[in-house]
């Protein structure tokens, strides 16, 4: 219970930081547990996993690893960190029980961006096919009306790839911005 509340108070991301990792945007950084030059070790939400010696872990392994412990001892040391001597304080748990609804909000919130990126992703496919049906020629064309629904579906094209471009961010806030356009705008079904 304790290494579950230790888990809840201390992220992969503070114990990467604490142990000067820097991972770069291919979320891959130097391992920790053998001497790498090139990147090898992965990072994901909650673990690493290094392709080039096999080691990995969640937070408390990075902690242990970082600091020289066995992982027994590094949970002692985190232990100790956040208060925990004679059982778990209420106000470990009550931080524990907020990070978990704030670790399934940004799930949730990946998960809503990721299947929007791919909803979009169809509806560009879907309106680049419109486009091949209504304008054949892409020369020229004397029907006034597929000309009109050419140049409509022209701008939502551009609308949809901009929102795609924002989806497809490294960045957080431009996610949630491109995740927002794309409601407001009725691109999702």
């Amino acid at each position: 219970r304790a290494v579950q509340a230790i888990k809840g108070l201390y992220s992969l991301q503070e114990a990467l930081q604490e142990a000067g990792v820097k991972v770069g945007r291919n979320k891959k950084a130097l391992c920790l547990w053998h001497s790498d030059r090139s990147p090898s070790m992965h990072v994901y939400r909650e673990k690493v996993h290094c392709f080039a010696c096999g080691r990995g872990g969640d937070a408390i392994d990075v902690f242990a690893a970082a600091n020289g412990l066995e992982t027994k001892a590094a949970v002692q040391a985190l232990a100790a960190r956040f208060g925990f001597k004679d059982g778990i304080p209420p106000s470990a748990i009550e931080e524990w029980n907020r990070r978990q609804w704030q670790l399934q909000s940004e799930r949730q919130e990946e998960q809503d961006i990721e299947a929007a990126y791919w909803g979009l992703c169809g509806l560009l496919h879907r309106l680049e096919d419109s486009m091949r049906v209504i304008l054949p020629d892409r020369e020229s064309t004397e029907d006034e009306a597929a000309s009109k629904a050419a140049a409509r579906i022209g701008v939502l094209l551009s609308e949809v790839e901009a929102v795609l471009d924002g989806l497809a961010s490294e960045n957080g806030q431009e996610q949630r911005q491109a995740l927002q356009i794309a409601k407001e705008r009725g691109l999702l079904t």
